[in-house]
Order: C-alpha cells, then sequence, then structure tokens
C-alpha cells in the first residue's frame, strides 16, 4: 500500500473514531473531544501576526489551546480550527520557534520563556501537514454530507415567477 493510502486510511480511522455532534458546531466538537481525552480544548480568536500560521494549537499542562484568525470568514475559521485538530488527534509535536513578544500576546498570563518551550513551531513535516488537512477535509465532508437541503421559504403570490425561473434555469443546465 503507498504512503499517501496508509495516510489516508490513518486519518479516516481517526475521523471515524470522533463524536461529531448533529448539527455539526465546531465549539462542541472540541467539547467532547476534550472530555474524551480528560483535556479541555479552548477556541480562542485571535488576530494572528501577519508572519505566522492562520491556526495554531497550543498543548498547555492541563488543557489545549487552538489560537485561529478572528479576521476571517466563518468557514475559514472552522477549517483552520478543524486543522488544528489534526495535528492534535495525530499527536503532532510543537517545535519551539515562536519569539517572546508573539507569545506574549497569545497567552500573557503565562511565562514568555515557558510559552516559547511548549507552544512554538518552525513548521510540521509535509505528511503532518498533509494528515491535518485530510482530518479536516474528511470531517467537513461527513458534516456537509448530512446536512440536510436548505428550506427555501416563497410566499404563495410568488411561487409561479419562482417555478417558471426555475424551469428556465433546469432547461439551461440540460
Amino acid at each position: 500500500m503507498g504512503e499517501r493510502r496508509r495516510v489516508r486510511r490513518r486519518c479516516e480511522a481517526l475521523v471515524g473514531a470522533l463524536d461529531i455532534p448533529e448539527p455539526f458546531d465546531v465549539g462542541e466538537l472540541c467539547a467532547r473531544l476534550g472530555a474524551r481525552r480528560g483535556r479541555p480544548i479552548r477556541l480562542v480568536p485571535f488576530a494572528m501576526p501577519t508572519d505566522s500560521p492562520c491556526g495554531l494549537w497550543v498543548s498547555a499542562a492541563d488543557r489545549d489551546y487552538i489560537f485561529f484568525e478572528r479576521a476571517t470568514s466563518p468557514l475559514h475559521q472552522t477549517h483552520i480550527v478543524l486543522h488544528e485538530i489534526g495535528h492534535l488527534l495525530c499527536a503532532h509535536d510543537a517545535a519551539p520557534a515562536l519569539d517572546g513578544q508573539v507569545s506574549s500576546r497569545l497567552l500573557p498570563d503565562l511565562d514568555p520563556a515557558l510559552i516559547e518551550r511548549i507552544l512554538g513551531r518552525t513548521h510540521y513535516s509535509a505528511v503532518q501537514e498533509q494528515e491535518a488537512e485530510i482530518i479536516a477535509s474528511l470531517i467537513l465532508e461527513r458534516v456537509s454530507a448530512r446536512a440536510p437541503e436548505p428550506v427555501r421559504t416563497v410566499r404563495p403570490e410568488d411561487e409561479g415567477i419562482v417555478t417558471r425561473i426555475e424551469n428556465v434555469l433546469e432547461q439551461r443546465r440540460e
């Protein structure tokens, strides 16, 4: 079996073991995952520095933090959080890399030296990034596959025109 297939199967197994809430809510997923691991996961919207990633998973002594860019769309925020959950699920290690200024902005109540040791990372390997991205995509695929069709409400007096527009659009697709 090829390396890609092995990576994909590992990710599928990790996602398959998750208790994904229905309807989907990323905060609830983190609460369930934190309860399962015995370590709460705190989501922290943050104005990430321009020279840093869009998200960051920090493993502290008694809990995990997932920092994500607050100045982006809700869908992108969810993807960022799910990507970081991918790193967490795969138990990827973080390598020290952030400077004291960035780390003190992220967690001002903790000693900057401690933060630099446990928080930062220069980068993950290509395989680790691939795993995190696959996990995020698999979770999004799973929740979008079970999402109900949107319900549209049309006023009775507009029903005729909506039906005609749908018929025209359907003919163009054919």
